[in-house]
């Protein structure tokens, strides 16, 4: 069989959602690995051979395919598809089901002979691990250049950077009067830190986290601004709590993610694992894994969420950005937050978006893949995206 029969057999699968965790990585693969673009030339040939004669080939059908690898709950006759491998499998339909998006995973022929320099095109490159960590006594390090190793000694705490780019504190679980750090993302940054207890954070962008650089007595008390994804280390005994806005989310041990911007209507909680309870102002909401709560910011209520789709909630944390009916604007808060853009709108936008995109990639690659709705067009400037009809 030759490669690119093996590429239609992969399509075809993925598109009856047949296709085992191991053939959707390998069609994955043939795109991803393959720095010729031969493979990605491949698979353009054959969506448009499979198009209608005389005929270009049916975006629609291309995001119907998509849907259905997004679709989560879809039962597979091999075994259930991780989330990681479904996600790249329909970002991989997504980027090849349009010739505008196509050449952006190729990259150019060598050029034989002199030929005329050709104007870039303006784009906006991806976030990446960036934070400033600020100490008890205001000092502010840069936690994306510093080098490490021990940064700072925090009371009984040290404060080391580990060799694969996180932040972490060697400290007693008592240890004298506690001292608060302060860790913060910009517009287009993200970072994870272990805390003093060994639980993990994963901050998203334009997030901060106050903690103590040891945790004394019988409770741990944290305060967010942003958006956090949380893995709570079990102790007996000690309660966990995230404050974020008037809001507290109490938890022993659990996976949840909170996304608190001030820009959002609503505060959201989801739960992915173990128990929480929120509460505000004397309301309480107890989760279970798969539900959320959300705290609407101009009513003040909070409302149960039974359920909710946790892989939404936390595919940033997994490196992408995911769209369940998003409308335009609260799509591009996303992206403005992550490829640190100004976001100016000429015209009624109507379009809402399903789907998912790496996040990794340019920012123009991402609004290709958005303009496939034919619904919405975008351009992009110095630090600026103009969306329009």
């Amino acid at each position: 069989m030759t490669t690119q029969e093996r590429i239609a057999v992969l399509l075809k699968k993925a598109a009856d959602a047949t296709a085992t965790a191991e053939e959707l990585q390998e069609l994955a693969d043939l795109v991803q690995h393959d720095p010729s673009g031969e493979r990605s030339l491949e698979i353009e040939a054959l969506l448009r051979n499979d198009a209608a004669p005389g005929q270009a080939y049916d975006k629609a059908h291309w995001n119907r395919l998509a849907d259905n690898i997004l679709e989560a709950d879809r039962p597979q006759p091999a075994k259930v598809i991780p989330w990681r491998i479904r996600a790249w499998a329909a970002a991989v339909v997504l980027i090849v089901a349009s010739s505008a998006t196509f050449w952006l995973l190729r990259r150019p022929a060598p050029v034989q002979g002199p030929v005329a320099a050709a104007q870039p095109q303006k784009d906006i490159a991806p976030g990446g691990n960036r934070a400033v960590l600020t100490l008890s006594d205001g000092t502010e390090i840069s936690l994306d250049s510093a080098g490490n190793g021990v940064l700072a000694q925090q009371g009984s705490a040290k404060v080391i950077k580990t060799g694969n780019g996180e932040l972490q504190y060697d400290a007693p679980q008592n240890g004298g009067q506690p001292v608060f750090n302060k860790i913060a993302t910009p517009r287009g940054g993200q970072y994870t830190i272990t805390l003093p207890d060994g639980s993990r954070v994963w901050l998203n962008a334009s997030s901060s986290l106050r903690y103590p650089a040891v945790f004394n007595g019988g409770g741990r008390v944290v305060e967010l601004e942003g958006e956090a994804y949380f893995e709570v280390a079990k102790q007996a005994g000690r309660s966990f709590v995230v404050k974020v806005d008037e809001m507290e989310v109490k938890v022993l041990g659990t996976h949840f993610n909170i996304m608190a911007y001030n820009d959002e209507p609503a505060v959201k909680t989801t739960l992915l694992e173990g128990v929480v309870e929120v509460k505000k102002a004397g309301l309480a909401r107890k989760l279970k894994p798969g539900q959320g709560a959300s705290l609407h910011r101009q009513s003040g209520t909070l409302e149960l969420l039974p359920e909710v789709n946790t892989e939404e909630a936390v595919a940033w944390k997994n490196g992408f950005i995911q769209f369940e009916g998003n409308d335009i604007r609260s799509a591009m808060r996303q992206i403005a937050r992550w490829y640190d853009v100004e976001v100016v709108y000429k015209g009624n936008v109507p379009a809402h978006f399903r789907g998912i995109v790496p996040r990794n990639v340019p920012v123009s690659q991402v609004l290709k893949m958005l303009e496939l709705t034919g619904e919405v067009h975008f351009e992009i400037g110095d630090r600026q995206i103009i969306v329009s009809p």
